[in-house]
């Protein structure tokens, strides 16, 4: 468990490695390579010598199985499968599209395991990235046309997508119509509570027509202010008081 562990921070290393690549100031990217060094330092020092037994070991087989095909460095460290395969990180390569055909695509990183190993890659003109199995990859060629989005008209709804839009519109309708009457239910009810205070004496603004946004009466009043449109209210003048000391 652990050594599969290992091996996944290594896959995430080679693909944070291939994004700094194309942007070796992201900060993020920066950071989460300093993180998975970390990581990895700790998983093989927690290992011990397994860690570093466990790989000679293997390949010592494999190279006796391989009657001297696989030959080794003595002394020297194990290259990374992912290094191995016909298709490798950074390679450009066809990948079959959800069409069925074959478009040309960049190799991004390689994951999985040895013996099924994942590839993800990035079609041309397109900027998300998805992970295709070997059987999909093909040997690049230049002359291939870069896949094309394919959009459905409109009028090809099917029968499923029609129903869901026709439930989505009375959805709507339905919400339109609550919304309707509860606002019904809250004038009404203000309303009841207005008719209520007129009987008692109480007098609450806006009820009986008089609301201060009401259409002035003067052609040159203006909505919302008070007075407009009437002329300037009237005062007597007082005159100056003049003491009498008999008084």
């Amino acid at each position: 468990m652990a050594d599969a562990e290992l091996q996944t921070y290594r896959d995430q290393l080679a693909f944070v490695n291939l994004s700094l690549d194309a942007d070796p100031e992201n900060d993020d990217l920066l950071s989460l390579k300093t993180e998975l060094l970390e990581i990895i330092e700790l998983t093989e020092a927690a290992l011990g010598p397994s860690a570093s037994a466990k790989p000679a070991t293997s390949a010592a087989a494999d190279a006796s199985k391989s009657k001297g095909k696989g030959k080794e460095v003595a002394g020297g460290s194990n290259t990374n499968w992912q290094d191995q395969g016909t298709y490798k990180a950074g390679m450009d390569c066809m990948a079959k599209y959800k069409d069925g055909k074959m478009y040309p695509a960049r190799i991004n990183a390689v994951i999985g395991s040895q013996d099924s190993p994942l590839y993800t890659i990035t079609f041309k003109g397109y900027s998300t990235s998805t992970n295709v199995p070997l059987s999909s990859l093909r040997p690049h060629d230049p002359s291939a046309p870069i896949p094309q989005p394919q959009k459905r008209p409109a009028e090809e709804l099917t029968e499923r997508e029609k129903e869901r839009k026709k439930k989505k519109g009375d959805k709507w309708v339905a919400s339109q119509a609550a919304r309707t009457e509860d606002m019904k239910e809250k004038k009404n009810a203000w309303d009841k509570f207005g008719k209520k205070a007129a009987k008692k004496g109480i007098h609450i603004a806006g009820l009986q027509g008089k609301s201060e946004f009401r259409t002035p009466e003067s052609a040159s009043g203006r909505v919302g202010v008070v007075g407009s449109g009437k002329p300037p209210t009237q005062y007597n003048r007082m005159g100056k008081h003049k003491f009498d000391r008999e008084e």
